[in-house]
């Protein structure tokens, strides 16, 4: 039976590229890979990271930046795939490293899932 693939998402604080987490990235022909995991380092440590994943995106989350860094990030996006995780006062959408579930929205909500957790094979 083939293995079911899955996305995994992690939370990394305080990024500072990715040899500050332990993480070599490559690109290849077919997306950008991690190629390797530094031992005791803090994507080691989390057990969700493997060399060989791909990575096919990445969250950004805006709670300590300013309005100008905000702006620059946005603007250097270009003709890329972008999806907005938007808050608004009052709504229960989960905190940063939370998961999105389907309950967190109402049955009118117009908001839409983008990215749900696939069940373990």
């Amino acid at each position: 039976m083939e293995k079911e693939e899955t996305t995994r998402e992690l939370l990394l604080p305080n990024w500072q590229g990715s040899g500050s987490h332990g993480l070599t990235i490559a690109q290849r022909d077919d997306g950008v890979f991690v190629q390797e995991v530094t031992q005791n380092s803090p994507a080691a440590r989390t057990g969700v990271v493997k060399e060989g994943d791909q990575i096919v995106g990445a969250t950004i989350y805006f709670d300590n930046l300013q309005s100008g860094e905000v702006t620059q990030l946005l603007n250097t996006m270009g003709h890329h795939t972008v999806g907005l995780k938007l808050h608004r006062k009052g709504d229960r959408s989960p905190e940063p490293g939370q998961t999105w579930t389907r309950e967190v929205f109402s049955s009118c909500s117009s908001e839409v899932v983008l990215n749900t957790p696939q069940p373990s094979a």
